[in-house]
């Protein structure tokens, strides 16, 4: 109907159809309104008809008998047939045509009733016009017709035959009636143009919302092919992305000259940049659509800032700029929320402090502003001594693309994205930004945040040092050949036995075969985003079926959608990380994974990216090394991972140390003074006999001669360390493979390779490209070296031989880190050989030797860190 109520105006057969629809059901619901409204007012008339009796007709007395007037009974009886029937239907059947048809009737009855009880006073009547008054309130004109009827045929019956009860006389004319119902279709046809407007009221009003839910439905539409277009779009970018990090840092572990590694972690770094624009737009895309979804975990509040300041101290100790960060002893360190996304949030306003502040200072403040219960409220601060935003431009600069100096000359980059994605987070997790600045005089950053206190300490998962992994037969399903590859890489390093997959027919096709071979499947990696059967399809076929059901599954995405995370936890997967994927997250998200595997389901949680993070365990270790250039690196390296590293400088200091304080792990220089490595290790495990404990002893040595690391294992230490030292080598040893991998080492002292000049490039690589740690190593050892070959020039004039091994040994040790085919190491390493062998008629020589490749080693460092760490492009953030 509602076609034949709206403007001829061309409307879609759907749109037509939907309003038809929507009619109806408005009609139908003022149908059931109306039915219950003369429900209670027919109700009420019925005892308010009995009321009038009583007060009209009181009792009337013939001698000593006395009795109820008729009236009375009429009311009572005659209201009740009247009333009873249709409030019935009212209830037990609203809506219908017949029900609305017998209450126009019944009401009409109950105005006669009326008429008749008052004694047909005139202005009882007018209980009819308002009775179809309110029958006008369907907005069905039909239902006036019973109503006109009734009230016609009881004005002509009781006119003819008891006027004084219609018309309050005892003589009438007979066509008094007539006059009656003419009143009464006079006004029904006021009703009926009434009625019929507000269904053209209605239909107009259906048409509209059916073209409004037509245009949210096109919204929606348009809003899924976006959110299909970004997933396509991210899985397109990820995918050649992970392949040019992957398989550049497969790359960087190869031999190459000064100048590959040099290009390579220029491309490496130019990549993460890229990835990290990508996110940007990604992220605010899912903000946009509504997709980004929090994770709310228990982390650290001064780790996590901590963490996030680090790679950031770098660029404000480039500029020469102050950078601190206040938290007082109020605020709790244990906190439930998303720390990845408030970390986002700091490097975001951090990151532009940094970039408009030329000199001066940043400073980051976090203090509680509200807490109620377990709830509490965080407000953080950034403040810089920067260039300022004016008045004007200090709304704008929260909106999407919009910076506060968007001409083409503009010194600063960056997509103006960051700040809209920091209030869009803010808003998310119940807070808010703003701020405060002036120009020429810097700015402040104000955010809030919504945290709540852990209701119980969890327990940390901890360290993964006892999960063996060596051999683990491992299924990788990934429709892309080149991801395929760097996983066959990494899980080789890692000492797996990996089976490729491109799809999921492939991959059920290798369980099977593998289990009827008997060689369960230890671990199967699925990317998420493949042709056909995606990767969540596989994963829930694997669960699914029982004879791989127990085996952990981690997701790997380039396409992240907002409920992944849930459905993984529903499925059973046990870890969930995006791409890229590091060696060193990989590894730690399989020891996680296979971990998790032998806990009962109900206490397993899903592995993410952030939760390895938050959830890696700070270890307590003892540094026992005698070279100080050896002790900074290895400290710093540690302490940057979130480790708190004691540091002594020979045997006799750790045994010391020992029996005052707990260690999780020792590492142990090989060769120290007054006791060395072998003897504190023999030691300490005398004592763990009387004690049934056992604390991992790493060896730490720059000999990785054949046999030296069968000679460290045999004497009871655990692991297995050459110098120079790798970040990734330490902390895997340390955190994650003591239990299955007894070492890496190199046979650096006989390398065949020509002696090269000082590679920074890839010490750098090897630093996780720390350049602030880089500088500072640098710096140590240009400081310390000096007095190293001070020593070994007075065991030289001495001609002490164990002290010119001593010392020679201490100087290689110092120098290996820096690089082992550079000609200083070359000479260290024939010095110390010549005082092993007790030849001490070339000493002078070969010391005159040492002393000119070191003095090229410390120019080329030098060099290196004014041209490199001083002046180089800072990290991309």
């Amino acid at each position: 109907m509602a076609q034949e109520l709206v403007d001829e105006t061309p409307v879609s057969p759907a749109i037509r159809e939907r309003a038809d629809s929507l009619l109806k059901e408005h009609q139908l619901a003022v149908y059931k309104r109306t039915d219950r409204m003369f429900a209670g007012l027919m109700t009420f008339q019925w005892l308010a008809g009995i009321a009038t009796a009583l007060l009209v007709s009181p009792k009337t007395w013939a001698g000593q008998i006395s009795d109820v007037h008729i009236h009375v009974w009429a009311a009572i009886i005659l209201g009740g047939i009247i009333t009873l029937y249709p409030v019935m239907l009212a209830i037990l059947r609203p809506g219908e045509a017949m029900t609305r048809y017998v209450i126009a009737g019944s009401q009409m009855l109950m105005s006669g009733l009326l008429i008749h009880l008052s004694g047909g006073r005139i202005e009882t009547h007018f209980h009819v016009f308002g009775s179809l008054a309110f029958l006008a309130f369907y907005r069905d004109w039909r239902v006036l017709i019973p109503a006109t009827v009734v009230v016609a045929v009881d004005h002509f019956v009781r006119g003819v035959y008891w006027p004084q009860s219609a018309f309050g006389v005892l003589t009438v004319s007979h066509w008094r009636w007539v006059e009656h119902a003419a009143w009464v279709i006079f006004e029904n046809i006021f009703l009926v143009q009434s009625c019929m407007q507000g269904v053209r009221d209605m239909g107009d009003s259906a048409h509209k919302q059916a073209e409004l839910e037509a245009l949210r439905d096109q919204a929606e539409a348009s809003s899924q092919a976006k959110s299909e277009f970004l997933a396509n779009m991210s899985h397109e970018i990820r995918t050649p992305m992970n392949g040019v990090i992957g398989m550049t840092e497969i790359l960087m572990d190869t031999e190459l000259n000064p100048e590959q590694t040099e290009y390579l972690n220029m491309v490496k770094g130019s990549a993460d940049s890229l990835l990290q624009v990508i996110n940007d737009i990604l992220d605010f895309s899912k903000i946009e659509a509504g997709k980004l979804d929090l994770d709310p975990i228990e982390f650290k509040l001064r780790d996590t800032l901590a963490d996030t300041m680090k790679p950031l101290s770098i660029r404000a100790h480039r500029k020469g700029l102050e950078f601190v960060t206040h938290v007082p002893a109020d605020v709790p360190d244990a906190l439930v929320g998303d720390p990845t996304r408030l970390r986002q949030i700091l490097l975001n306003l951090i990151g532009n402090a940094l970039k408009f502040t030329e000199r001066g200072e940043v400073e980051v403040r976090a203090e509680v502003e509200a807490q109620k219960g377990t709830e509490l409220t965080l407000h953080f601060s950034v403040r810089d001594t920067g260039i300022g935003i004016p008045l004007e431009k200090q709304k704008l600069i929260f909106e999407s693309f919009t910076q506060a100096d968007g001409s083409m000359t503009r010194k600063h980059g960056g997509t103006g994205l960051g700040l809209t994605i920091s209030s869009r987070l803010t808003e998310m997790m119940g807070g808010r930004v703003w701020v405060e600045s002036e120009p020429g005089s810097g700015s402040t950053f104000h955010f809030t945040v919504g945290f709540r206190l852990p209701t119980s300490t969890q327990e940390n998962s901890g360290s993964t040092l006892h999960v063996e992994w060596e051999g683990l037969p491992v299924l990788a399903v990934d429709d892309n050949l080149t991801n395929r590859r760097i996983l066959q890489e990494m899980l080789t390093n890692l000492g797996m036995k990996p089976a490729l997959a491109e799809n999921a027919n492939a991959a059920l096709g290798a369980l099977r075969e593998a289990y009827k071979a008997k060689r369960q499947v230890g671990l199967v990696l699925i990317d998420a985003h493949m042709p056909e059967a995606d990767g969540f399809s596989l994963a829930e076929r694997i669960i699914s079926n029982a004879e791989f059901r127990s085996v952990p599954i981690v997701m790997l995405t380039s396409a992240g959608q907002a409920g992944d995370a849930r459905r993984c936890r529903e499925l059973g997967i046990s870890a969930y990380l995006s791409k890229p994927v590091s060696q060193a997250e990989l590894l730690e998200a399989i020891a996680s994974a296979l971990t998790a595997s032998r806990k009962k389901p109900s206490e397993q949680t899903l592995v993410m990216k952030h939760s390895l993070r938050e959830n890696r365990r700070s270890l307590r270790i003892l540094l026992a090394e005698d070279n100080i250039v050896n002790q900074t690196l290895a400290s710093r390296l540690l302490e940057m991972r979130g480790h708190d590293v004691t540091v002594v400088g020979n045997g006799k200091q750790a045994l010391a140390v020992l029996e005052k304080q707990a260690f999780d792990v020792i590492l142990m220089d090989v060769q120290m003074p007054e006791m060395d490595g072998f003897e504190s290790t023999a030691a300490i495990r005398e004592s763990e006999k009387s004690t049934g404990k056992h604390i991992p002893i790493v060896a730490m040595t720059a000999h990785a001669m054949k046999g030296d690391k069968e000679r460290c294992l045999a004497s009871g230490m655990d692991g297995y360390l050459s110098k120079p030292i790798r970040g990734s080598d330490l902390f895997e040893l340390v955190e994650g493979s003591l239990g299955s991998v007894s070492g890496r080492y190199s046979r650096v002292e006989n390398d065949e390779r020509p002696a090269g000049r000082f590679d920074g490039a890839a010490l750098l690589a090897r630093l996780e490209g720390s350049a602030e740690l880089c500088a500072e190593l640098i710096d140590t050892f240009l400081k310390e070296s000096p007095h190293t070959l001070s020593a070994v020039e007075f065991a030289v004039v001495r001609r002490d031989a164990t002290a010119i091994v001593r010392s020679a040994h201490t100087l290689k040790g110092a120098v290996a880190n820096f690089g082992t085919t550079h000609a200083a190491f070359r000479a260290a390493v024939t010095l110390e050989r010549c005082g092993k062998s007790g030849d001490l008629v070339r000493v002078d020589r070969l010391y005159a030797e040492l002393t000119a490749r070191l003095g090229e080693l410390q120019s080329e460092m030098k060099s290196f860190s004014e041209k490199t760490l001083q002046n180089g492009p800072s990290l991309a953030v």
